[in-house]
């Protein structure tokens, strides 16, 4: 057992569990879809802590089969919850279909011990994420940019899985979630102005 390893399977359970509380501050579809992707790096900070104190083979395996699916499933997730944050919430029956596909090529990954195959949603993903910050840059520059360091740490820390770097998968995961938390819990500047504007009418009509 590494006790490093056991340390940094901690760092994404905590932040996991700080991206959900952050999270409260966005949205409400937002939020849902961030707190999916919190509950699902919770699961796999869970799986690797259980895979590192007990290395099996039947814990190993089944730490790298929710790997797969995790690594299929959060971009997907993390790019519903952009989207509803700087488009429009998206369509229920779209949303679903997009995880359930992305649930099904992370399980084809694992059952197959084809890791790439979980590499079609994640670039979907990430295409999807990019394209809604470049879309926004100028409106929403702050959360739009930790967005997209976020998708960053996304490809970074699949890109080291794929070498066999778990420890490297868990740290960018922690750095992602925490990083999409604060780019959606952020309050948008259009309903700041709004508010102000509600106020100085307010104010006005009371002076008239």
């Amino acid at each position: 057992m590494s006790p490093a390893d056991v340390a940094f399977a901690m760092v994404l359970a905590c932040s996991a569990i700080l991206a959900a509380l952050i999270a409260g501050r966005a949205n409400p579809v937002s939020r849902d879809y961030l707190r999916f992707a919190a509950a699902l790096y919770l699961a796999f900070a869970v799986c690797v802590g259980i895979a590192t104190i007990w290395p099996d083979a039947t814990t190993l395996v089944f730490a790298d089969a929710v790997m797969l699916v995790i690594l299929a499933l959060t971009p997907v997730a993390l790019a519903l919850a952009l989207f509803a944050r700087l488009e429009h919430p998206p369509s229920t029956v779209i949303a679903a279909i997009l995880l359930v596909l992305a649930c099904i090529a992370g399980i084809a990954a694992a059952a197959s011990a084809t890791p790439v195959l979980s590499l079609a949603p994640l670039a979907l993903g990430a295409l999807a994420m990019v394209a809604l910050c470049a879309r926004h840059w100028s409106s929403e520059k702050n959360g739009v940019a930790h967005a997209f360091l976020s998708v960053c740490c996304l490809i970074c820390g699949t890109a080291a899985s794929l070498g066999g770097g778990q420890t490297a998968l868990v740290l960018f995961s922690s750095a992602a979630v925490l990083g999409f938390a604060l780019a959606l819990g952020r309050r948008s500047r259009v309903g700041v102005v709004s508010r102000h504007d509600l106020r100085s009418a307010v104010a006005i009509s009371k002076k008239g």
